[in-house]
């Protein structure tokens, strides 16, 4: 009832969440968890109700908690801003426009060795004392050449018009 609408022209051009290959050890571990459950099922070892319900718990909590922490943080990159948004019911958004990042100084991605394998990563923007960091996004560099180009367009209007 209350949404609010995005100026005109300004649509969202890409919306991002947090890779799931940011957390393989969180579903690998949940996945261990239950096949080892169902092992115990299947060989008929048996073992307290207790220790059952708890490697369950276990399992479908670590699920749980990977995924809410997906749903918390969202990115959208918008024709003249990038839209941070965290949270679910108290939900803080910080909005960087990318005239101020006309002068951007560095625009970095990171990637340890197994986020590069997996083709995933963080960008790091620095401009003068203001630090941010886009977390573990798919395909981090060609979130930053959309960032770069927005950014390009942003100090040279009259490129976009032509």
């Amino acid at each position: 009832m209350f949404k609010k609408k995005l100026k005109p022209g300004s649509t969202i051009l890409h919306s991002f969440k947090r890779s799931r290959k940011a957390f393989l050890a969180e579903y690998f571990c949940s996945f261990f968890l239950l096949t080892l459950l169902v092992i115990s099922f299947v060989k008929g070892i048996n073992l307290k109700p207790e220790i059952h319900y708890l490697i369950l718990s276990l399992s479908i909590s670590a699920i749980a908690s990977v995924e809410l922490s997906r749903l918390m943080l969202s990115y959208k990159i918008l024709p003249d801003k990038l839209v941070v948004s965290e949270g679910l019911i108290k939900q803080d958004k910080k909005n960087i426009y990318f005239h101020p990042l006309g002068f951007v100084p560095d625009i970095d991605i990171k990637q340890g060795r197994m986020q590069r394998i997996l083709n995933y990563g963080s960008i790091s923007v620095m401009m003068g004392g203001n630090h941010f960091i886009i977390k573990d996004l798919n395909k981090p560099h060609q979130v930053i050449e959309i960032i770069e180009d927005l950014i390009e367009e942003s100090k040279h209007p009259e490129r976009k018009r032509q």
